[in-house]
């Protein structure tokens, strides 16, 4: 059996609906961090963790100079926004791209900060933005791979909702 690298090279960046190309230069998906409590119990020998649930989550984007566009979106911190983020999900393997698929990310949540710009002598400007997630959906060649939404108590592991029977004992 041949070695499979996945690649992804580069990608779009949309914020509700304004294409961002040649504008965002990196873009951090959010970390998923679980929340965990210590257990201990008489007859166990042992102490453990066990999950109760999700920490908060963020992403940020950096842009290769100050876009005015961009600052009229983030500079409202209660209207919730939708980023947007295409790629090419490429496998490699010793006889070169074997596949390439669609890479979508979707983030909606609130701008919490944002730069107005870094200037610099003969360099060009960066502007960072952090957004406060509330709802992230990744896919990976059109398959559910993960998705939170925070607000609804959703929680989806390769489409499969593992809070399912959590809403339903809770009457949510």
């Amino acid at each position: 059996m041949a070695i499979e690298i996945s690649k992804v090279f580069n990608a779009r960046v949309y914020i509700d609906n304004i294409d961002f190309i040649a504008k965002a230069e990196e873009v951090d998906l959010p970390k998923v961090k679980f929340k965990f409590s210590d257990t201990k119990s008489l007859g166990i020998y042992a102490e453990s963790e066990l999950p109760t649930g999700l920490d908060k989550m963020e992403a940020k984007i950096k842009f290769n100079s100050v876009y005015p566009d961009f600052v009229g979106l983030a500079a409202d911190p209660f209207k919730s926004r939708t980023v947007i983020i295409k790629a090419p999900y490429q496998v490699w393997t010793n006889e070169g791209v074997s596949k390439t698929a669609p890479l979508k990310a979707e983030i909606k949540g609130f701008f919490k900060e944002y730069d107005t710009g870094k200037l610099k002598a003969r360099d060009s400007s960066e502007a960072e933005a952090t957004i406060s997630v509330l709802y992230y959906k990744l896919e990976v060649d059109n398959k559910d791979i993960i998705e939170i939404d925070v607000l609804n108590n959703i929680y989806k592991v390769n489409g499969i909702d593992k809070l399912q029977d959590y809403r339903t004992v809770t009457g949510g």
